[in-house]
């Protein structure tokens, strides 16, 4: 369960995202320099980036969840659960990946979201690899702009990856894109009386309720002059979907909104904040040019506050001994 939307501002574009979890999970911003290999394809041949690349792992592993690289192409990974997506064995001639190394790839080798959908049917997911083995490959599609504020949502369907447009500026999770449309079309029909979103809007956390609600606030929330602007849309209409704490139970846990994050195509710039912690950190990929190496970066969780007087920050713990 996760929601992405895109801003535009006079000039750039904005691309945020929830990443919500069903259990706890260690995340941290991962660098990752030109040339780097990080990972292999289905034939067991090194991948390496020709771009660098900035933005969010877990369990210090090398795929993104989401990022932005050195030409400003951005996106994310959400969840797409469908049957028959991807392909059991690979395709001869084509470049063969696993669903988990798909976005590293794309940040890794192309600048625009017109390249990589030009180059789309030269890619192949597979969930085995060229002997037949199984190799991780979840089931995910994958939203994407860049510097221009081109989109482009990247759908499984029937074991191929489609390139589509998307208009509405927004990605949740499953169904496909066309229901997603289907549900807003039925839900702005004003049927003879004026439409009134405190009444009118879904309250669900699902995907379908969460979409609905994403675009209706995107549509809804003052334009954006500057990227500061833009950020901060993102952050409050972002918000406003996060699933809160101890309210989805799952098996394992409570599925809810691990981290928000929100990049900038034209600085190439990444902001994220924790669920525990309101205060939004900020890194700029060129700032990382001289690193050589991958670099990981923590992201501080624990609650912050920041007193008007004295000048210094404290923690709660240092309000409850005063």
């Amino acid at each position: 369960m996760c929601t992405t939307i895109q801003i535009d501002y006079e000039g750039g574009t904005v691309l945020g995202r929830n990443m919500d979890w069903d259990m706890e999970v260690d995340y941290h911003i991962l660098y990752l320099p030109a040339d780097y290999e990080y990972g292999r394809d289905l034939y067991g041949n090194p991948l390496k980036s020709r771009y660098r690349m900035l933005g969010m792992c877990f369990r210090k592993m090398n795929p993104l969840k989401d990022g932005v690289n050195e030409h400003g192409l951005m996106g994310c990974t959400n969840m797409f659960l469908q049957m028959n997506l991807y392909s059991a064995k690979v395709s001869p001639g084509k470049i063969n990946l696993s669903a988990l190394d798909f976005f590293n790839y794309a940040l890794a080798n192309y600048r625009t979201c017109r390249e990589l959908a030009a180059d789309l049917p030269n890619l192949h997911i597979s969930k085995r690899d060229h002997q037949g083995n199984k190799v991780i490959s979840p089931d995910f599609h994958y939203y994407f702009s860049d510097a221009s504020g081109d989109t482009l949502l990247i759908e499984p369907q029937n074991q191929e990856l489609k390139a589509l447009p998307n208009p509405y500026r927004v990605m949740t999770n499953s169904p496909s894109l066309d229901h997603h449309a289907r549900a807003l079309e039925k839900t702005f029909q004003k049927n003879g009386r004026e439409f009134h979103p405190a009444k009118d809007l879904p309250g669900g956390y699902d995907p379908v309720s969460r979409f609905i609600k994403a675009y209706y606030l995107n549509q809804h929330i003052a334009d954006a002059k500057t990227c500061t602007q833009a950020l901060e849309n993102a952050y409050s209409i972002l918000e406003a979907l996060k699933i809160p704490e101890a309210f989805t139970k799952t098996r394992y846990d409570y599925t809810f909104t691990r981290y928000i994050s929100a990049y900038d195509a034209t600085s190439r710039l990444l902001t994220v904040r924790s669920h525990m912690n309101p205060r939004v950190y900020a890194l700029r990929l060129d700032d990382l040019a001289h690193l050589k190496d991958r670099t990981f970066i923590p992201v501080p969780r624990q609650l912050t506050l920041d007193c008007l007087f004295p000048q210094d920050s404290v923690t709660p713990s240092d309000l409850t001994s005063q």
